[in-house]
């Protein structure tokens, strides 16, 4: 009796085994078959994607498409730009997005938190919170984009804006309420906020942030671009 129950331990481990060496595979498949030259690359964001932000005079998505060879990138960037409703809401924004684009990121939050957007709860599904800006925004998104590549990328933390808003609430509240409704759509999300390679508050990324304290310079985008690419490069 006990041997029976070992081989169906040993059995089980294998099989497990078996379903991570797969899903291991289709990943680096997935990565190596995208023709990344086709590819149109919608990006959403704040100022740490507009093109008007002066702190650097090239950014992530053009390194990435300098290394990938990305056929188009389309830049819906706005600086001081919210997923809420408090400034140019990208739950809003969204919908005007060119339709054909093979991978859509969101790179926002920080503004959200800076701005006091109220978070809300995760029942919300209106943009007037985080929590219901981000439902509105990730269901359109799924429904605008079916079976395309799409991602959330977290604020990454500094120390120049104080950890708590005036709202009372910490700024790794607005990340965690990111995670909650990227699941709750299946879609992937990359916390910056918890890479010390890119807190601009440790001694080792400082090179990275710009004058101001709060945005990135060159070197911190191009070292974000790596962090993106990995990231970008597994997605479904």
């Amino acid at each position: 009796m006990q041997h029976k129950k070992t081989w169906g331990k040993v059995l089980l481990a294998l099989i497990l085994l078996l379903a991570a060496l797969t899903a291991s595979t289709n990943n680096v498949h997935a990565a190596e078959t995208t023709d990344w030259s086709n590819v149109t690359w919608n990006v959403i964001g704040d100022s740490l994607t507009a093109k008007d932000n002066t702190y650097a005079t090239k950014r992530y998505f053009d390194f990435i498409q300098e290394n990938l060879h990305i056929k188009k990138i389309n830049n819906y960037g706005i600086s001081a730009s919210t997923v809420g409703s408090v400034s140019s809401p990208i739950s809003v924004r969204y919908a005007s997005m060119e339709n054909d684009a093979d991978l859509i990121t969101v790179f926002a939050g920080l503004n959200d938190y800076g701005k006091n957007e109220d978070l809300g709860m995760p029942s919300d599904s209106t943009n007037r919170t985080y929590y219901g800006a981000l439902d509105v925004l990730m269901k359109g998104l799924t429904k605008k984009y079916p079976n395309k590549k799409i991602a959330y990328i977290s604020m990454y933390a500094r120390n120049f804006i104080p950890p708590v808003n005036k709202l009372g609430i910490p700024d790794y509240a607005y990340v965690n309420a990111e995670i909650e409704i990227c699941e709750r759509y299946h879609i992937p999300h990359l916390n910056l906020y918890e890479m010390d390679s890119i807190n601009i508050s440790l001694s080792g990324a400082q090179g990275f942030r710009a004058l101001d304290g709060v945005h990135l310079n060159n070197a911190g985008h191009q070292h974000l671009a790596k962090i993106m690419e990995k990231f970008i490069k597994e997605l479904p």
